[in-house]
C-alpha cells in the first residue's frame, strides 16, 4: 500500500512526493523507493528526502546522491557525504570522476583514493594535476618510505626546489637523511635541505640528551642504593662493637653474701681444729 501510494503522488502529485516520503521515511525501504525513482527517471525530484534520510547510510542513497553531486558539480557536497556517509562503491565513483574537467572533481577522485588506501593512484592523480601538496599529504600518511623517496625524487626531475624542501618536511618522518643529503648535494640543493636536516640534527641531539640523562639518573639511583646499603652495614657494626663480649653467669643459690644481695654464709669450718675458712676462697697463709 505505501509504494503504491509512492507511485499514485508520483504520477498525479509530484510536488508533493517528498512530504509523502517523510512521512513514510520510517515505514519504507530506502533501497526500493530509489529503485523506482531511478526507474521512473525522477531521482533528483526525491533529493531532498534523501538528504533526510542519508544519515541511514544506505548504499543506494549514498550513491544516488554522489550521482546528484556530480552532475550538479557539487564538489563541497560531494566530499561531505564521502567523509560522513561511507557504504557506496568508493572505487567506482573515483574512476567515474577522475577524468572530470572540473579540476575540483578530479582533486576528490584523488582523495577517494587515499581514503581507500590506493596510494600510489592518488600521488599520480595530484601529480598529474600539479597539487603537490594533496601528493605530499597522501604520501605522509601512507608510511611508505619509498613513495616519500620517489615524490623527492619527481620534484628534482621537475625542477620543482621549493617543492623538494617541503616534501622533507611534510614527509619528514619517512625520509633517511642519508637519502636526502646524498640527493640535494647531486642536484646542488643543498640549501634546501638545509632547513631539513638542521631540525634532523636538533632531534637527534634531543634523544642523544635524554639517553644520557637517563642513564646518569639511572647511575645515581645505583650509586645511591650502594651508599644506603653500606651505611646499614656500619650501623650493624657499630651496635656489634657497642655490646659487651659476654655477660656474667648469674650467682648459685645460696652463695651469694651480704655484700651481693644478701643470703647466708656457711658457717666456719673451725670444730675440728682447722681454721674457719673464709665464705670464699682459699684461707691465708699467714693463718697457720
Amino acid at each position: 500500500l505505501y509504494y503504491k501510494a509512492v507511485h499514485f503522488y508520483l504520477e498525479e502529485h509530484p510536488d508533493l512526493i517528498n512530504d509523502l516520503l517523510n512521512v513514510l521515511a520510517l515505514r519504507v525501504d530506502h533501497t526500493r523507493v530509489v529503485d523506482i525513482m531511478r526507474k521512473a527517471g525522477h531521482l533528483l525530484l526525491v533529493k531532498p528526502y534523501m538528504v533526510a534520510v542519508q544519515s541511514n547510510n544506505v548504499a543506494a542513497v549514498n550513491e544516488a546522491l554522489n550521482a546528484i553531486y556530480v552532475e550538479e558539480e557539487d564538489y563541497d557536497r560531494l566530499r561531505e557525504s564521502i567523509d560522513m556517509h561511507d557504504n557506496f562503491d568508493q572505487i567506482g565513483l573515483a574512476q567515474k570522476i577522475e577524468k572530470h574537467e572540473l579540476l575540483e572533481m578530479r582533486r576528490v577522485a584523488a582523495y577517494i583514493y587515499k581514503k581507500a588506501g590506493r596510494w600510489k593512484q592518488s600521488i599520480a592523480l595530484s601529480k598529474k594535476d600539479n597539487l603537490y601538496k594533496d601528493a605530499m599529504e597522501t604520501c605522509s600518511q601512507s608510511g611508505d618510505r619509498e613513495l616519500a623517496e620517489e615524490l623527492l625524487v619527481y620534484f628534482i626531475e621537475q625542477g620543482k626546489k621549493e617543492c623538494f624542501a617541503s616534501c622533507l618536511f611534510i614527509c619528514y618522518d619517512l625520509i633517511r637523511p642519508d637519502v636526502a643529503l646524498e640527493l640535494a648535494w647531486m642536484n646542488s640543493m643543498i640549501d634546501f635541505s638545509f632547513p631539513y636536516l638542521l631540525q634532523f640534527i636538533r632531534e637527534y641531539m634531543g634523544k642523544v640528551d635524554e639517553l644520557i640523562k637517563d642513564k646518569l639518573e639511572a647511575l645515581s639511583e645505583v650509586k645511591a642504593k650502594e651508599k644506603e646499603e653500606k651505611d646499614v652495614i656500619a650501623q650493624q657494626n657499630m651496635y656489634a662493637q657497642l655490646l659487651p663480649l659476654a655477660l656474667p653467669a648469674p650467682p648459685m643459690p645460696g652463695m651469694g653474701g651480704a655484700g651481693m644481695g644478701g643470703g647466708f654464709a656457711p658457717p666456719p669450718m673451725g670444730g675440728m681444729g682447722m681454721p674457719p675458712m673464709p665464705p670464699f676462697g682459699m684461707p691465708p697463709m699467714g693463718s697457720y
